[in-house]
């Protein structure tokens, strides 16, 4: 039983210190606030981070390329259109753009992704909050992406399947660090389920 213990022990002593080095490394990843009423007592945070700012740009991308391509149409088919109009569409286009990269900066601004000690958090929506939250010994799997655009800038995404569904029901997009970011939470869920077989006896 002290041997068991003592190995108990130890896991758990292994966990503190990887998770301490691995916290340490997310330091200049920490941004925003948690809303104190989203936490339970003692809850303790481990990690909460903003997607990369490059998130905005990719959010924006399908209506800039559309509304590019409309243009280089217009360009190209429309050569009997007059100049006024021409200016018109152009200006048409500058604030459509303006708006769409307004719209994905309020949307970054919305997004954050919160893990604590008993659970995973995201955080997100302009006009309608929408939170989605998960206990760590509930989590079934998590899954770690790499798109091609996000290799470019040493980006990921990370996405969380629950116990109940073994599907996706949140992702964590566009994150900095995303080896490391995926690493810290697999070693909260270890450690989470851990504890619940001894929590229950």
């Amino acid at each position: 039983m002290d041997a068991e213990s003592d190995k108990n022990g130890n896991i758990e002593s292994t966990c503190k210190a990887s998770a301490g080095v691995r916290n340490a490394s997310m330091q200049g990843l920490l941004a925003g606030v948690v809303p104190a009423h989203l936490l339970d007592d003692g809850e303790q945070i481990i990690l909460a981070i903003k997607p990369s700012m490059w998130f905005i740009v990719f959010d924006s991308a399908r209506t800039v390329a559309v509304v590019l391509a409309l243009m280089v149409s217009l360009r190209y088919l429309g050569e009997g259109i007059s100049y006024h109009l021409s200016q018109r569409a152009s200006q048409l286009a500058v604030i459509i753009i303006l708006i769409q990269f307004l719209f994905s900066f309020l949307t970054w601004m919305s997004r954050l992704y919160v893990l604590t000690d008993r659970r995973v958090m995201r955080i997100m929506g302009i006009f309608n909050i929408d939170v989605f939250e998960a206990p760590l010994n509930k989590i079934q799997n998590t899954f770690l992406t790499l798109a091609i655009h996000e290799r470019l800038f040493n980006l990921g995404s990370v996405h969380i399947a629950t116990a109940g569904t073994g599907k996706i029901e949140a992702s964590w997009k566009n994150i900095n660090k995303p080896l490391e970011v995926h690493e810290l939470l697999r070693a909260a869920m270890r450690k989470s389920q851990q504890k619940t077989p001894r929590d229950g006896l």
